[in-house]
This record gives structure tokens, sequence and C-alpha cells, in this order.
């Protein structure tokens, strides 16, 4: 449990860092692509029930494993453009009720 709400916070920041080197515009969209890439958990193996990072399990198989396993990516179809369509909301949000 620990492990998750550091992994979480570290998340937010990491996103919150890389999406300021973006401009104002595209600033929220990376923030929560980059959220959703980082946050997207995926089981650890076929009959396991612990939910790991998906980044980290893609980059697990491709070093000890040495395969390229689309499989699992698959959670990323869901993710990216959920993540995707809310930041478009947000946006409208605050191009809607913004002072400026």
């Amino acid at each position: 449990m620990l492990f998750w709400f550091i992994y979480i916070f570290s998340s937010l920041l990491i996103s919150y860092v890389v999406s300021t080197f973006f401009s104002l515009k595209t600033r929220t969209i990376i923030l929560f692509l980059a959220l959703a890439l980082l946050l997207t958990p995926e089981n650890m193996g076929i009959g396991s029930q612990k939910p790991t990072p998906i980044v980290f399990s893609f980059i697990f198989e491709l070093i000890f494993e040495q395969n390229i396993s689309i499989q699992t990516l698959r959670p990323l179809i869901f993710s990216l453009p959920l993540a995707f369509t809310l930041s478009l909301v947000v946006l409208r949000f605050k191009k809607r009720f913004s002072q400026t």
C-alpha cells in the first residue's frame, strides 16, 4: 500500500515536471498523457492478481525476457484515449470559466 502511495505521488511529480517543458496550450494534454502512461496498471503475470505499473512490466519483459510483447501494452489502448479526452474536457472548462 505504501509503495502505491509513493509511486502515485512520484508519478504526479514527474508528469508535472515533464509537462513544464511544453507550451501552455499543450501542457495539460502532456500532463494527463504522462499520468496515464505512468499510472496504468496491469497484472504481473497470467495467474497473478498483483497489479504492477505497465511501464515497468514492459521494460522488465524487454530486458530480462528479451521479447517485445504487445499484450503487456494492451491496457494503454483504453487509458490513453481516456486521458486525452479528459484533458480536452479540462481544457474546455478552463477556457469556459477562466477570467482572461
